[in-house]
């Protein structure tokens, strides 16, 4: 079970490390496509919307995609979650605890902040920039905190792995 709760684990950690690398790629995508680099038949197929308005409407797809993304990365993470849960369960103290407290927060993230991110960040989407400051910091909080939850996942599930990599 050592062997099953270590590969989990780290697959958990890696596709924790995967989502917080596409959530930034998604955005700075839009910048790409827009600036210097863009296809001429991209700017083409876009020359009809103002500029302004180009960047907001594919700002909007990259922030659908990532509200889907992690959406389903959060449903993802429970059935990864009971797996490093299960193995882990024989073994006594920290792991069991750690992942479980990592567990605990998926479930947060999934019925608390993944609506409540999704609403505001919907509510936003179209707001001209910069953000009247009720707005901004709504969502910065809600933001501040699913990736302050992501963090800490990945601290306990880190520390669940090295207790039991430690163990003779």
């Amino acid at each position: 079970m050592a062997r099953l709760l270590l590969v989990a684990s780290g697959f958990w950690l890696g596709l924790l490390a995967a989502s917080w690398v596409m959530a930034t790629l998604s955005f700075r995508t839009v910048d790409r496509v827009l600036g210097p680099e863009a296809r001429p038949e991209m700017a083409g197929r876009l020359a009809g919307l103002p500029e302004a308005d180009r960047r907001v409407v594919l700002r909007h797809l990259a922030s659908e995609i990532n509200r889907g993304m992690f959406r389903t990365w959060a449903l993802a993470q429970l059935v990864l979650g009971a797996l490093v849960l299960g193995a882990a369960w024989r073994g006594a103290g920290p792991p069991r605890l750690l992942i479980g407290a990592a567990l605990l927060l998926v479930l947060i993230q999934l019925a608390v902040l993944t609506p409540a991110i999704a609403t505001a960040g919907r509510s936003i989407d179209f707001v001209p920039r910069p953000l009247p400051a009720d707005l901004g910091r709504r969502f910065g909080l809600l933001h501040a905190a699913y990736v302050g939850a992501d963090f800490l996942k990945a601290i306990l599930v880190a520390l669940a792995a090295w207790t039991v990599a430690r163990r003779p």
